[in-house]
């Protein structure tokens, strides 16, 4: 039997409410299953240490849940519930979302669901919408589990309200959405961020140099560090969560670093830790330790270790690992950056050909550079090659590429930290590279690493001009820019003729 789609005046956002309510905000970390919708069918995954907030209002009974549907950062309402004595009830098709143009609508709300015997993961539909509200348990310490319906199924998701008439004439209306949350507990969490030294203190530029994976090479970025009594003080040692401080303790020439809080990164509370990495079969994994320590040098203040710091949540999983840390004080002098490798060139395209370029964040005696003023250059021909502004869609025109940069388009990175670099030129016979390094003031260049462009395949590639390029999309609409996803390119040339690629961007 087809359930009925839940009844609600979809066409009045009233309940849809984006701004914080009035009340006491606590942060709670969530556990359970999540479902996620992605091109191919509905993957099973983890909510477990997903942050969450809940307000909870001064009448003592309403309580307000932010994000409720852990699978799904596009969801900006805020979800009411009442509470009474040890439960808390949330009417169904409240919005987490909402859209209304002239008279049509469309909103995504919360409701139970349970599984589909008649649906599969691949087919997007192994839950179903199901009618009632949504109930859950609170306990003495404010732990708040969601509740199962009486069929046993403790489950809720994103069910679709519309009167598109597109939506309601293919079946699409009052049909879940593929993302929602099982067994959910949300555990009340304490925010206790390590803090830096006193503001008075003044901090040193240190590099952080490690290897990010088996066999690459050695990379790094730039931190600040402070010694004060026996504290050592790190900023940035997470790339993406650069404020964060990693506090150790000094005892000679150790410096331990004890599990704490590095913050939140996507929705997850992440701590700093020590790891080491284990070999099972042909993979490798980080493995939890108890604590990281490095060795110290008092006199260079340089910490080293042979074992890894990762930020990761507690359940472990890893977002950012660096292998054989070392922290060293750095120096703001002139140096003449390493050589950089051009690992390959070849015609991909019929308006060029792309680059491998590996350039190392290292000066020619194997020190490290600061990677803000690292820059690359590209050669056709021996000539210096101009990044267009109009072809590469960047601000200004430009002849130097900064270290690290990807767009994902035209600047792809690879593994082993190499990057794809997409060159508009179709008969280029040699490409060059060169790093440049302003250290001190003072502008100092590498030398020149080259590579022939094997002739195979070049007299396929149409050498006239291109004089206009359209790019088209899956369902036939042109562009003058390329569109995310997959581009129909099309080239016209000078002498008339066209010609097709296919990318995707």
């Amino acid at each position: 039997m087809t359930m009925p789609a839940p009844a609600r005046a979809g066409s009045d956002a009233s309940d849809y409410v984006t701004t914080q309510p009035e009340g006491v905000l606590k942060t709670y970390s969530r556990a359970g299953e999540k479902l996620t919708s992605v091109m191919g069918g509905i993957v099973n995954g983890t909510q477990n240490d997903q942050s969450m907030k809940i307000v909870f209002a001064p009448d003592g009974k309403t309580v307000w849940f932010d994000k409720i549907i852990s699978a799904t950062s596009t969801t900006f309402g805020w979800i009411k519930g009442e509470r009474e004595g040890n439960k808390i009830t949330v009417k169904e098709g409240q919005k987490a979302w909402y859209y209304k143009q002239d008279t049509v609508y469309t909103a995504y709300t919360v409701t139970r669901i349970v599984p589909n015997p008649d649906g599969s993961a691949e087919n997007y539909n192994n839950y179903k919408y199901a009618p009632g509200d949504i109930t859950f348990s609170i306990d003495k310490d404010s732990v708040i589990t969601l509740l199962p319906d009486e069929n046993g199924v403790a489950a809720i998701g994103l069910t679709r309200d519309s009167n598109d008439p597109f939506l309601v004439q293919y079946g699409y209306n009052g049909k879940w959405l593929g993302y929602g949350d099982i067994n959910t507990v949300y555990t009340p969490y304490t925010v206790n961020l390590p803090q830096g030294p006193d503001s008075t203190v003044k901090l040193e530029d240190y590099s952080m140099t490690y290897f990010n994976e088996i066999g690459g090479p050695r990379v790094g970025r730039m931190v600040k560090c402070a010694v004060v009594d026996n504290k050592m003080y790190i900023q940035g040692a997470s790339q993406y969560i650069p404020e964060a401080w990693l506090v150790g303790d000094i005892d000679g020439n150790k410096v331990t670093f004890t599990e704490q809080q590095a913050g939140l990164l996507d929705y997850y509370y992440t701590d700093f830790r020590g790891a080491e990495v284990v070999q099972r079969d042909s993979e490798y994994y980080y493995s939890p330790i108890e604590k990281l320590v490095f060795n110290y040098d008092p006199e260079t203040k340089t910490l080293t270790t042979d074992n890894c710091l990762v930020v990761g949540t507690k359940s472990f999983l890893v977002a950012e690992g660096y292998m054989n840390v070392e922290f060293a004080p750095f120096a703001d002098v002139a140096m003449k950056p390493a050589t950089p490798v051009v690992g390959e060139a070849y015609y991909e395209t019929m308006q060029g050909c792309v680059v491998s370029v590996y350039v190392p964040c290292l000066d020619v005696k194997g020190s490290f550079l600061d990677p803000s003023k690292l820059t690359y250059s590209l050669y056709i021909d021996g000539a210096l090659y101009t990044f267009d502004a109009d072809k590469y869609y960047i601000e200004h025109s430009a002849t130097e590429v900064p270290y690290g940069y990807s767009d994902g388009y035209f600047f792809k990175p690879l593994n082993m930290n190499r990057y794809s670099v997409e060159i508009f030129s179709s008969n280029a016979s040699t490409i060059g590279v060169k790093s440049i390094y302003r250290g001190a003031d003072t502008t100092t260049e590498s030398d020149m690493a080259t590579f022939t462009i094997p002739l195979t395949g070049v007299s396929e590639v149409k050498t006239s001009d291109v004089v206009k390029t359209q790019y088209y999309d899956l369902a036939g609409r042109c562009s003058d820019h390329p569109v995310q996803g997959v581009n129909i390119v099309v080239r016209t040339h000078s002498d008339g003729t066209t010609s097709t690629a296919k990318v995707v961007r």
